[in-house]
């Protein structure tokens, strides 16, 4: 059911195997959202984890594709190393200040900033009603903002 649902999306093996491989991973974060494995629910939540992965692989080999044309592209000169490292050290810090977060804005907040996931698809991922995780991300941010 999973190699299906990915191939319908990707339509190729290798990646439709990275999508299951992705969506795993993502459910033994999550083992209390599963309860029977014949369940409707249970299954309903595979099969939207499936979905969301293959289609983040999808979006990302997308973003591949563009030519260099399609972008523009900062002449060497302007390229300023010390605005990267100062952007790179600013995510650290978000990232230790969500990582000492209670647990439900903790997995909110990842999924919305670390891994740019909607809301709706947050509420999929987690089994929680999507009303409640704008509200987890809204919390949070407060919070997020007081820690920073």
């Amino acid at each position: 059911m999973m190699m299906k649902i990915a191939m319908g999306i990707l339509h190729q093996t290798q990646d439709a195997e990275d999508a299951i491989q992705n969506s795993l991973i993502a459910m033994a974060r999550h083992m209390d959202a599963i309860e029977q494995p014949e369940d409707i629910r249970t299954v309903s939540y595979v099969r939207t984890v499936v979905r969301n992965a293959a289609i983040d692989i999808y979006r990302k080999k997308e973003r591949k594709n563009i030519s260099y044309d399609d972008l523009l592209i900062e002449p060497a000169d302007t390229f300023n190393l010390e605005k990267v490292v100062c952007d790179s050290e600013e995510v650290r810090r978000v990232i230790k200040a969500i990582e000492q977060m209670e647990t439900e804005y903790r997995e909110v907040l990842s999924l919305f900033y670390l891994n740019e996931m909607s809301p709706r698809e947050i509420a999929d991922v987690l089994n929680r009603p999507y009303n409640t995780v704008r509200s987890q991300i809204n919390r949070g941010r407060k919070k997020l903002l007081k820690l920073l």
